[in-house]
């Protein structure tokens, strides 16, 4: 299976603590890589390090290689010399990202993707429109609010804003996803919306998710990336491990 993911020695640096050590990996076309871990295990800032999200913190310096394919095959993400990359605004916006917990913009529902269709991609009125729309229903989100579009996205439950932040990603017209713990701060049905969904998508673009959930993560991976203390220890396909065993191998990483 052809990759959209391919890390080579990656480490990660935030001042003089090494947080990421010589992580090697890949990640499938299609399908979900799920990035599994302790707390502090490092998987967070591998998942940051795919949109260059961590240099959004003050000393933070990365080195290795890490390739994405955005399109056009893969191609390296971190300049080197001679290697030249995409700016990161280009960058961050191919590469859409979704957080734990809902980050809707305190703005009415339509606003919260219109505003990124403006801002960021440029788009006509008219446009904003029908892409708002298209989002909305790509994520099941549509038939729920489509009469209350000018109503504060706060005002959603939880798993709509989720659902709303993953409608805002898609509107932009990633190649990929990556998100972090989608689901913790949701309900039993929203885990299960978002899930259901996750899945869905997977068809059409290559995902990362982190998740602490073994459970979840057997549910949702085509590949299971186990990390403890910034490595990667160990890597499962679909079918090799049920949710005990992830545990179980959780544990012993430490």
């Amino acid at each position: 299976m052809s990759s959209a993911v391919r890390i080579n020695d990656l480490c990660v640096y935030f001042g003089q603590q090494q947080v990421l050590h010589n992580v090697r990996m890949e990640a499938p076309r299609r399908g979900i890589t799920v990035l599994a871990g302790r707390s502090g295990s490092g998987k967070t800032t591998l998942l940051r390090a795919l949109n260059r999200l961590n240099e959004t913190f003050f000393h933070c310096r990365a080195s290795g290689v890490v390739e994405l394919d955005l399109g056009r095959g893969l191609e390296a993400i971190y300049p080197a010399p001679g290697v030249s990359v995409r700016p990161l605004a280009q960058l961050r916006r191919l590469v859409g990202m979704v957080f734990q917990t809902p980050n809707v913009l305190p703005v009415s529902v339509e606003r919260n993707l219109a505003l990124p269709l403006e801002v960021v991609a440029g788009l006509p009125e008219k446009e904003r429109g029908l892409k708002t729309r298209e989002a909305l229903m790509s994520v099941g989100l549509w038939e729920e609010v489509k009469d209350r579009l000018d109503a504060p996205a706060e005002r959603l439950s939880g798993g709509q804003q989720q659902r709303l932040c993953l409608a805002r990603a898609l509107a932009l017209e990633p190649a990929m996803l990556l998100l972090d713990e989608p689901t913790a701060s949701l309900d039993v049905h929203a885990t299960e919306e978002i899930e259901s969904l996750l899945l869905r998508l997977a068809c059409e673009y290559p995902l990362l998710v982190v998740s602490h959930n073994p459970e979840q993560a057997v549910r949702l991976g085509e590949r299971l990336v186990i990390m403890a203390d910034g490595h990667v220890r160990q890597v499962f396909e679909r079918g090799q491990v049920d949710g005990e065993a992830v545990a179980r191998a959780l544990a012993d990483a430490g």
